[in-house]
């Protein structure tokens, strides 16, 4: 027969992982355009890491977050961290893997998706593998049709083509189970010959595997799961088996639990980042029912298993909305393949089957927003075994039916061309679906923020020593400050308020303004009358400021310390009807550890506190504020009425922190 012959099984796999590499890598740095903020975060601190920098390192506010993480236990200074802890927190092997791509290729989209790109071409070749130690090698083609599914399915190609690290687990967890089935078969052979030798190697690397999983993805943390139900199930099943690889169990178990120990030691210390994802994705999403826990699980059984055949994940991110887990044509097979495991449910390597697939469905059952097909990747390579089983099957009953007009072996023939043909419809069905439909959708590149890096990289692209400037404030900044290479380099406030940071003295300045935020620009012009508009971007306009360009328009220059931390350089006041504007420059002397509330006191002539207005510089915080850097703040103070303007009174400015009302030195006497 056909795959009979070794030769053509691995020419035949070869084709799969060239057609499994083209679906991943073609335009990976095109599509999906742009680049996610969760993708670019990744490349941060992968950056971070080539750029020797030392960890914990935060951004975009996650420093709040690990402000309780951290509560009652410092954080450990370190290179090299074994859990990246922004952005939810993040196991390691990823980013690593990303800096020695961002290494090879630079800084760019590419880089950053190559490495799961490459995950999923080699998540094609373990799960070959993976099938073929699971059904003992008595079929070549089975682990030929596993293959080729992974390789065409629309979720495993998606999350290929994504930045982020679910995919990276999966060829990790399909090596789990090829090593421990390699265990077992050679266990048994040896049983025979004596020969044991190779037995402990393979439950040895299953148990090496089965850790490492670990610092992959946030899913693999129920993998061992599996085992937990299988083991006792298998062992109950067969107490031979449990005589003769019991020790092997117990081997495999502390050598996974030795291989985790860095990341189990490190949730032991700080057990915040363990629990704060996880319990963040089962209650948010519209399908949690709050306060029920249970009852979103219940419910969630049901829209996953929907998910697979019939209605799929809408987020546009993670999926073309409403497009299910397979096609129809792979939906078919899956079905076919799921009632061949149940009714062979006691045979371990079945029994075995249906656990791993049903314990990588937990992950999204367990979500609150369930189906999500990101948290479904570790389900992948046991969907494209079941599918495999039911082709092999059909090819079975098509090749017996045949028979009747045609001999046995042109029977198989066309029975394996006709679900070839099938199979190469599924292949097109998917190749629309991702380079056609989801290519083209209106709304992919909002969704992958390509606005955002088309803005960073005209950032980039201006002359390295100038001070950058992006407004109104956004949450999500990672996708700019990656393709500037240098989170320093940018700085972000709220336009919309009355304060202006200008900058340090003798430095160019960029403003980058959003078109929503025209009245800011309105503010830089009569601020900077010697700045420049350049053409505008793709939803921002660029403003220049010139390094010479005066940075103080106030009336009153002075030099007054705050506690030698800030300085106040330039003030000045006007009356506008019954209000007082006060305009305060000040001046950072160094970096600020801690967000300052300011205060302007009016006093009058018989010294009583006539007006008050005490806030933190408007929509930029202290902890912000670069050394050297001037900022320029308006405060308005409405007095009373009567206070007449002609009436001495007397104006005081300085900071004091909130939470333990502590002046930041001496107050300044605002003095004509």
């Amino acid at each position: 027969m056909l795959f009979e012959n070794q030769r053509v099984v691995y020419v035949t796999l070869l084709f799969v992982l060239i057609l499994a590499a083209f679906f991943r890598f073609w335009k990976l740095d095109e599509l999906p355009p742009g680049l996610y903020h969760d993708e670019a975060y990744n490349g941060l601190d992968a950056l971070s890491l080539l750029q020797g920098k030392t960890f914990p390192l935060f951004y975009e506010g996650w420093e709040i977050y690990a402000a309780d993480a951290h509560a009652g236990r410092v954080p450990q200074q370190t290179r090299l961290p074994i859990f990246f802890e922004g952005n939810y927190g993040r196991e390691p092997l990823h980013i690593y893997l990303m800096a020695l791509s961002i290494s090879v290729l630079g800084a760019t989209p590419f880089a950053v998706r190559a490495v799961p790109a490459a995950a999923g071409v080699l998540a094609v070749l373990t799960t070959f593998l993976a099938t073929r130690a699971l059904s003992d090698g008595r079929s070549n083609l089975l682990p030929l049709l596993a293959a080729f599914t992974i390789a065409i399915l629309y979720p495993a190609v998606h999350f290929s083509r994504f930045g982020i690290r679910a995919m990276l687990f999966v060829p990790v967890e399909t090596m789990v189970v090829a090593c421990f089935w390699w265990g077992i078969n050679r266990g048994k052979r040896n049983s025979q010959t004596r020969q044991v030798d190779t037995t402990w190697f393979w439950f040895l690397a299953a148990g090496a595997l089965l850790g490492l999983g670990l610092y992959t993805f946030a899913a693999a943390r129920l993998f061992p799961l599996l085992w937990a139900l299988f083991v006792p199930l298998w062992f109950l099943i067969d107490r031979a088996a449990l005589r003769r690889y019991w020790r092997y169990m117990v081997g495999m178990a502390g050598v996974a639990v030795l291989t985790a120990l860095p990341l189990l030691l490190f949730f032991a210390r700080y057990p915040y980042f363990f629990v704060f994802r996880i319990a963040y994705v089962a209650n948010k999403g519209k399908g949690a029912v709050e306060g029920r826990p249970w009852l979103t699980w219940i419910l969630n059984m049901g829209r996953v298993a929907r998910g697979l055949v019939y209605l799929g994940e809408t987020h546009l991110r993670h999926n073309l909305p409403g497009r299910p887990y397979f096609d129809a044509v792979q939906a078919g097979f899956f079905l076919f393949g799921v009632l061949r495991t149940f009714r062979r449910l006691l045979q371990p390597r079945f029994l075995f089957l249906l656990l791993w697939f049903g314990t990588m469905l937990l992950p999204s059952i367990l979500s609150g927003d369930a189906p999500h097909f990101g948290r479904l990747s570790g389900a992948a390579a046991p969907a494209a075994i079941l599918v495999a089983l039911g082709a092999e099957w059909s090819i079975r009953k098509l090749g017996d039916l045949l028979q009747r007009l045609y001999s046995a072996e042109m029977s198989r023939a066309i029975a394996v061309g006709l679900v070839a043909t099938l199979f190469v419809v599924s292949t097109l069905w998917m190749s629309i679906d991702y380079f056609g439909r989801f290519a083209r959708h209106p709304d992919l590149a909002v969704d992958f923020y390509e606005a955002d890096w088309e803005m960073g990289l005209f950032a980039a692209s201006q002359g390295e020593k100038m001070d950058i400037y992006l407004s109104p404030t956004q949450e999500e900044l990672a996708t700019i400050l990656f393709a500037l290479e240098d989170p320093d380099r940018l700085r972000n406030y709220d336009g919309t308020g009355s304060l202006i940071p200008a900058g340090r003295l003798g430095t160019e300045l960029l403003y980058l303004v959003r078109q929503s935020d025209i009245a800011n620009l309105e503010q830089l012009r009569s601020i900077f009358p010697d700045g420049v508009q350049g053409k505008a971007g793709e939803g921002f306009a660029p403003f220049y400021i010139p390094a010479d360009s005066p940075r103080n328009p106030t009336e009153n220059h002075t030099r007054f310390p705050f506690d030698r931390q800030i300085s106040l350089v330039g003030w000045s006041k006007e009356f506008e009807d019954d209000q007082l504007l006060v305009t305060l420059v000040w001046q950072a002397a160094t970096e600020l550890d801690r967000d300052y509330t300011a205060f302007i006191h009016v006093i009058g002539e018989d010294g009583r506190l006539v007006a008050q207005l005490d806030r933190p510089p408007a929509g930029y915080p202290t902890s912000d504020w670069r050394s050297g850097e001037i900022v320029i703040d308006q405060f308005p103070l409405t007095l009373p009425d009567d206070l007449s303007q002609d009436e001495e009174f007397i104006v005081n400015t300085g900071f004091y922190y909130l939470p333990t009302l502590e002046r930041l030195g001496e107050a300044a006497v605002l003095v004509d």
